[in-house]
């Protein structure tokens, strides 16, 4: 049975997940092939801005509608590690190509260039702290014991939506909403 490349999509947690990290999130798959799986949680903000990030680093902020937007928890891998996902226009010195459209960039010189431009989260950027990774088979296996739901991204979820409506708004794209999943799942 070939695999299924999930990257591109959104894994949705089951309300029965009840591991604090994953418990309620969207991840967003950036990379997932033979030697398993990289995502980023896009739910859930940690108490930093973007702006407080920036200073951090040492860089200025020319603009300051990207400095007032939240970090977000990307998950528990590398959690002192920044990872932005954006529109795709260039690489940078360690960008991964998700789509046509969209990329993963891990190197500072993107924040840089982000602080000397009129960018927001309406362009499409989204910065989080730390990841998700699966071994090989792993996210497969999750998976099919029904602990995700699967969907393709839509990236406007990401960059437009208000990260409080993200998980219903993901649930939306499916065409369910919270309530009509039953907390057990089972196999016919």
């Amino acid at each position: 049975m070939a695999q299924t490349d999930f990257t591109n999509h959104f894994l949705i947690a089951m309300p029965r997940m009840v591991d604090p990290y994953f418990s309620s999130s969207i991840v967003y798959i950036c990379q997932h092939d033979d030697h398993g799986a990289l995502g980023l949680i896009v739910n859930k903000p940690v108490e930093k801005d973007v702006g407080g990030l920036f200073m951090r680093h040492g860089i200025s902020m020319k603009y300051h509608d990207l400095g007032n937007q939240n970090v977000l928890f990307g998950g528990p891998v590398d959690p002192d590690c920044g990872f932005v996902v954006h529109r795709y226009s260039r690489d940078w010195n360690s960008t991964l190509k998700v789509t046509q459209d969209l990329a993963l960039t891990t190197s500072v010189d993107i924040l840089e260039d982000l602080g000397g431009a009129e960018v927001g989260l309406d362009s499409g950027v989204l910065i989080s702290q730390g990841c998700c990774g699966w071994s090989p088979g792993q996210l497969e296996g999750e998976i099919k014991m029904n602990n995700w739901l699967t969907v393709p991204a839509e990236p406007t979820l990401m960059f437009q939506v208000p990260i409080e409506q993200r998980y219903d708004g993901a649930l939306s794209l499916l065409g369910v909403s919270a309530d009509q999943i039953c907390m057990m799942s089972g196999h016919a």
